[in-house]
């Protein structure tokens, strides 16, 4: 398997899950939370889900042979929008990604969708370890979870981040996955609806 660096945005998180004022991307949290799925917006098409599930622990994947990529990637205006509500402090090279082969693949057209109806949710979020929040529609499955760690984090990010993951594998015919690789760990990308979930937990 082979991995990619994409360059992401480091971002400063909310106090708690309930603080809405600014957009997050992730935080490690310590306390009380309700761990549910991410909201459905009003206006989402008939048969877009969202789930939890949980990972295996057991069979993990390796996150050996990385390369640069650049990050000048092509954008929908949904997501420079939620760029721009991210907390903008530095550019770290801290996530990786991966495209793998997948018969059949997820089509883009149905992925954009979840990436459309994500970045609509405006929900800050709390996801447990080795849990992840999921969202399906048609052939595509779009998946963020946390790895190490009880996390914070919001639609607005993963919504920006899977629309990545699109612009670099599924509009190529490919399933595909990030993965940040600092404290605290994450993953999120897209299979094919119906497919197990990836495990790049490298947890020290």
């Amino acid at each position: 398997m082979k991995f990619s660096l994409v360059l992401s945005l480091a971002v400063v998180g909310l106090a708690s899950a309930s603080f809405r004022k600014r957009s997050i991307g992730v935080q490690t949290f310590d306390g009380e939370y309700s761990f549910h799925a991410a909201d459905i917006p009003a206006n989402a098409p008939p048969g877009y889900e969202t789930s939890i599930a949980f990972l295996d622990t057991v069979v993990k994947r390796s996150t050996e042979g990385l390369d640069i990529v650049p990050a000048n990637l092509e954008r929908r205006y949904e997501s420079l929008q939620a760029l721009r509500r991210l907390q903008r402090k530095q550019w770290s090279p801290n996530d990786f990604f991966e495209c793998a082969n997948a018969n059949p693949a997820p089509t883009s057209a149905d992925c954009g969708v979840i990436v459309k109806n994500v970045l609509a949710t405006g929900n800050d979020l709390v996801v447990a370890r080795s849990s992840c929040l999921v969202f399906t529609y048609r052939t595509c499955q779009a998946f963020f979870c946390s790895l190490c760690s009880t996390l914070t984090t919001s639609t607005d990010f993963i919504g920006n981040q899977l629309d990545t993951v699109d612009a670099l594998c599924v509009a190529d015919g490919k399933a595909g996955t990030i993965v940040g690789d600092q404290a605290p760990q994450y993953q999120l990308g897209f299979t094919r609806s119906g497919s197990g979930l990836p495990n790049y937990e490298n947890c020290s």
